[in-house]
This record gives structure tokens, sequence and C-alpha cells, in this order.
């Protein structure tokens, strides 16, 4: 539930970026979101964003969707959302053509999970930059995630006598699992990845219980114990091509999207990376049933240890810190809040709560 005195704080206290997605997604003012607009837009950090986003003419790199550098798609699409860019925005729009006319390319037909098809369209969603294009490949893409989701299948992985059977495994993966061929060539590319989870939320404004059924499914699918304690971190190694006569390739599947912490998010917090974590719980709460699981009881409980005295809270600077890398990863998880402000910290970590606590 939103803290209106704690909103009314942040409205006072914050630079324009959270000022703005204050009144826009918080407190649902859109006409005190518009006063905050053009102020937004002129903020130095989010006009630097906003130019990463925007693919240069000839683009920077052969793969500007996928990469740790600033200007890919995946990075700078989070990180112009983490300051309240959206897809009203005629700058947005302007940013992202490059991507969209990409899109519109390709043929638009079975499988939509297709690498280019799916990554491209889950960030430009996740933006709510959608068309009708875009929505038929979400729409795709969803129907073949739940075909695999809703039947329960989390033993993927052959066996290793399995295993020493194949040939030609890179040095760098010889210690990875490797999927069951047989499920790669009945479903497809059929298992969920961050990359779903950051844009596939965006389906529940079409308001339509079939495909909100489905997108649960996919989260419910996720949602386990047996998920968290079978399924490799970043799945593991696809086998595809000819591996029956001995010549199989091989292919990295891409972050998997695994709760961080899982089993105790208080532990993931403190000894591994509370910014991925973060980056991972403002998206994940997007999910009704996401919000049922104790590892979200679990975290609010946890982050509450930071709350002050005035209903504010003040999270480790270390969390909140700016990082070249991947945002799936947490490495562009600050607001923009000016650092030489003394309190930059308590307004970004007191935002940070009323996202996640709006949901409950």
């Amino acid at each position: 539930m939103t803290d209106t005195k704690v909103c009314d704080w942040l409205i006072d206290n914050a630079d324009a970026p959270i000022r703005y997605r204050t009144a826009r997604e918080l407190l649902k003012d859109d006409d005190a979101a518009k006063k905050v607009e053009s102020e937004l837009l002129e903020n130095a950090t989010v006009q630097k964003w906003l130019a990463n986003l925007k693919p240069h003419n000839p683009p920077q790199h052969r793969g500007m969707e996928h990469g740790c550098f600033d200007f890919c798609l995946e990075n700078a699409m989070p990180k112009c959302v983490q300051l309240g860019l959206h897809g009203g925005m005629p700058q947005i729009q302007d940013a992202v053509k490059f991507y969209i006319d990409k899109l519109e390319k390709a043929p638009l037909e079975k499988p939509f999970r297709k690498w280019d098809l799916f990554f491209t369209a889950n960030f430009l969603c996740f933006a709510n930059v959608t068309d009708e294009f875009i929505l038929q490949i979400m729409l795709g893409n969803l129907d073949e995630l739940y075909n695999f989701a809703q039947r329960k299948i989390y033993d993927i992985y052959i066996s290793p006598e399995e295993k020493a059977k194949l040939t030609g495994i890179p040095k760098n993966w010889k210690d990875s699992n490797f999927i069951k061929p047989e499920l790669y060539k009945k479903f497809g590319y059929c298992y969920p990845l961050i990359y779903d989870i950051v844009g596939m939320h965006t389906l529940y404004n079409l308001k339509n219980p079939e495909i909100d059924e489905k997108v649960n499914g996919v989260i419910n699918y996720i949602s386990t114990d047996e998920f968290h304690k079978k399924i490799s971190d970043g799945y593991g190694i696809l086998i595809s091509g000819k591996y029956e006569s001995g010549n199989p390739q091989y292919h990295g599947m891409g972050w998997d999207p695994k709760y961080p912490g899982w089993f105790d998010a208080a532990e993931y917090m403190e000894n591994v990376s509370a910014p991925k974590l973060l980056f991972f719980a403002q998206i994940i709460v997007k999910y009704p049933p996401a919000l049922k699981t104790k590892w979200f009881a679990d975290l609010l409980n946890y982050l509450d240890k930071y709350k002050t005295e005035n209903g504010t809270y003040i999270f480790p600077k270390e969390w909140l810190k700016e990082s070249p890398g991947y945002a799936v990863q947490g490495h562009h998880i600050s607001f923009g809040e000016n650092r030489r402000k003394k309190n930059w910290c308590e307004i970004e970590s007191t935002f940070y709560m009323q996202l996640l606590r709006q949901t409950t």
C-alpha cells in the first residue's frame, strides 16, 4: 500500500526522476507528473541515458540489443525506465525506432521464441513501447512459454553417462549441465529467462483473464523450491544440430529467472549481490503469484530493519551504486539522485521500498 505521507516527503526532497515517478506511479497523479516532465527530460543523467538508448548511424556495435555496454538495449532501456522514462514520451519513441524497424523486418511466424524477437520485444514492452506487431510477438512468446511451464518439467538435464558421450564440448562448458535435446526438439526454446520476467508483466495491461492465467502459470512454474533446487544457474547448455549423428552444436542459454536468495534472501543480500536482488525484486513484484511467496515476505521483513523513525529507509550505499555491466545483474539500480546531496541514499532507498510496498 502506498504511503502518501512518505510520497509527499519524496516530492519535497527528491530530484526530478523520483519526483516524476512518485507522482505518476505511486500517487497516480498525471497532472503533477506532467509538471515535472520538462525538468525530468532536462536532467543530465536522463539525457545521458537517452543518448545511450538511441543507436548511432552506423550502430556502435554489431549486436546493439545484447551486451554489457551502456548503449546496449538491455542496459539502456532498464536504466531509462529506472529514471522514469516510458513509451508515452516522443523521446523514447525516437530512441527505439531502430529496434522497432529491425523487429518489423523479421517474419512473424512460429516459433516466436527466437532470440532477437522475444529479447527485443520484452525490453520494449518494459517501457510500454508497443504496437500490434510487438504484441503479437509477446503473445506468441507467452503461448510457447506456457505450453512448457504448465507441464511442470524440472528434470531437464541429461545424465552424466549421456554427457560423457558428447563430443566437441568447449573447455569453458566442460563442467556445465546439458539440457536434454529431446526437450528442445519437442518444445523449442521454451525455458523462461530473466528477460521474459522484465517484460511479460505488461501483458496484464490487456485485462484478459486467459492471458493473465498464462502469465501467472509461467511465474508459478519458477516460484517453487523444485525449480531452485534442480535448475542450474544460467540453466546450462543447449544441445542442437545433428547431435544424434555425433555432430552437436552447443549454445549458452542466457540468464535464468531464479529468485536471488530464494532460500535465504538476507544471506544473499549480505554475501552475494544485493543490487542483483533489488533489481529482480522491483520487477517480480509486478506478478501477483510472486507476492504470495515466502521469499517476498522474508525480503520485506529483512529490508524493514533499514526503516527510520520517520518512516523513510536508508540502505547501505553500496546497494545503490552505479557500475558498468548488465542491468539485470543490478549494475544500474540507482534512480538518478545527485550523489552530492547528503540524503540521496535515504531518498532512493525510501522510493525503492514504496515500489515494493505499493503491491501489498
